[in-house]
C-alpha cells in the first residue's frame, strides 16, 4: 500500500512539474484557439489514468507531450463539427514537431518569451495575458478596452512576429555567450 501512494505521489508531481511545459506547448499546437486549459486538464485526465503505463526512468515529458498532441487533435476535430476555421493541419504538425524540443531548449525559449513579454507596452502586454492566460474572449476584452476586436486581432498579430523577432534574437545573444 505505501508503495502505491509512493508511486502515486512520485507521478502527481512528475505532472505538476510540467505543466508549464505541457501548456506551453498545447499553446504551440493551438495558436490563436480558445480551449487551452480544457485541453490541458483533459491532458491530465488522460495522463492520470494512464499512469500504469507510464514506465519509470522513460522521459515523462515527451510521453505527456504526445497525450497532450493527442488532446489536441480531439479538440481541433470539436471545433471543425462546429464549423470553426482552424490552422491547417500540416502546419499544426509541424508546430507540434517543433514543440517536443529537448526540455533545456524548451526552458530556454521559455525565458527569453518571459523577458520579451516583458519588455511590451502595458496595453501589449495586457492582451497578451488576456488572450493566453484568460477563458474569456477576445470580444470582452474589446468591450472592457473600448476598442474593435479587430483591431486587436492586428495588435495580437503584430505583437506576435516582434515577440518571435526578440525571442530569435534573445536565443542568439545567448548562444553566442555559450
Amino acid at each position: 500500500m505505501d508503495r502505491d501512494v509512493t508511486q502515486q505521489a512520485e507521478f502527481v508531481g512528475q505532472i505538476t512539474r510540467h505543466q508549464t511545459a505541457l501548456r506551453a506547448y498545447i499553446i504551440s499546437l493551438m495558436p490563436g484557439m480558445d480551449g487551452v486549459s480544457d485541453v490541458l486538464q483533459e491532458t491530465n485526465v488522460v495522463l492520470w489514468e494512464k499512469r500504469g503505463k507510464f514506465q519509470p526512468g522513460t522521459n515523462f515529458r515527451a510521453w505527456a507531450c504526445a497525450i497532450a498532441r493527442y488532446e489536441v487533435k480531439t479538440h481541433r476535430r470539436k471545433m471543425l463539427r462546429l464549423g470553426m476555421t482552424l490552422l491547417d493541419e500540416d502546419l499544426a504538425e509541424q508546430l507540434a514537431d517543433r514543440g517536443e524540443e529537448t526540455p533545456e531548449k524548451l526552458d530556454e525559449r521559455l525565458r527569453a518569451l518571459d523577458k520579451c513579454i516583458n519588455r511590451l507596452e502595458d496595453g501589449g502586454r495586457q492582451l497578451v495575458e488576456h488572450r493566453y492566460h484568460s477563458e474569456a474572449s477576445l470580444e470582452e476584452f474589446a468591450t472592457r478596452s473600448g476598442r474593435s476586436t479587430e483591431s486587436l486581432r492586428v495588435m495580437l498579430f503584430r505583437i506576435r512576429a516582434a515577440l518571435k523577432k526578440c525571442i530569435n534574437n534573445e536565443l542568439a545573444i545567448n548562444s553566442t555567450r555559450s
